[in-house]
């Protein structure tokens, strides 16, 4: 006869492994992030930091570069509805860093670096006239200090060991395509969930979808502000015609 106490003591240690460490959600981890590369930056790169002047158009032709391939689609709509915006252009990994749609990622590869001077090219390359910058990421609990408790086995079912809490960020930059010139750099974080939950109550995935929705919300007011500032300062389209020449002055008779 079989004895189910073996797997009655492997329980804790298997609620353990499953619950007792919290992730960190941080897409595009093959790309390291760089405003410039410190190779190429020199003295002429600082004077033309400063020589640059701030040049938003009107109308607004928008390339942005996002981190995280899963928003993209929510990044769509907000950064469309911008005030000012007349078009938006994603600028897709593939030409930035080589990582493909379905890639299979190296831990150990070394990343591979973004420079706002590339995101710039791209950018005119589509003609666009400000480049936007968008990370995301977010951390869970995992387990709190009541986990010491699961050893004793029936304590997993009744004790609320789980710590369900989330932690999201997202942070944006608006640049000027043509000069490098910074607009604004805004950033927004959100944190939400239980720290003491047990096995039956709300997951960390129910939860993690709620801090980008106001993440993105706030994000998006955040960066229509930047944008509204800016357009304030740029001159009206001039749209006074020439004056109609006047009849021709008569002709004075000789005498």
């Amino acid at each position: 006869m079989s004895s189910s106490r073996p797997y009655f003591v492997a329980l804790p240690f298997a609620v353990a492994a499953l619950t007792g460490c919290g992730t960190t959600y941080q897409p595009a981890r093959s790309a390291a992030f760089e405003l410039d590369s410190s190779k190429q930056i020199d003295d002429d790169d600082i004077r033309k930091a400063f020589d640059a002047k701030p040049q938003m158009p009107r109308e607004i032709r928008v390339a942005y570069y996002t981190f995280d391939p899963e928003i993209t689609k929510d990044l769509d709509v907000t950064l469309a509805q911008v005030p000012g915006v007349v078009s938006v252009y994603r600028i897709p990994p593939l030409m930035v860093n080589g990582q493909r749609r379905i890639d299979e990622q190296n831990a150990w590869a070394q990343p591979k670096e973004v420079t706002v001077k590339k995101l710039r090219l791209f950018a005119a390359r589509a003609h666009a006239d400000v480049l936007i910058v968008i990370d995301h990421g977010y951390k869970t609990g995992g387990a709190n200090a009541l986990a010491a408790l699961d050893v004793l086995i029936l304590p997993i079912f009744i004790l609320p060991f789980l710590d369900n809490t989330v932690e999201g960020y997202a942070e944006g930059y608006v640049i000027d395509v043509r000069n490098g010139y910074l607009y604004g750099h805004v950033t927004e974080d959100d944190k939400r969930g239980d720290a003491f939950t047990t096995i039956y109550g709300r997951g960390v995935k129910g939860h993690a979808a709620e801090p980008w929705a106001a993440l993105r919300a706030a994000l998006g007011k955040d960066l229509s502000r930047v944008v509204s500032d800016e357009r304030t300062k740029a001159p009206p389209p001039s749209n006074t015609a020439a004056p109609a020449p006047g009849p021709p002055a008569p002709a004075s008779s000789a005498r």
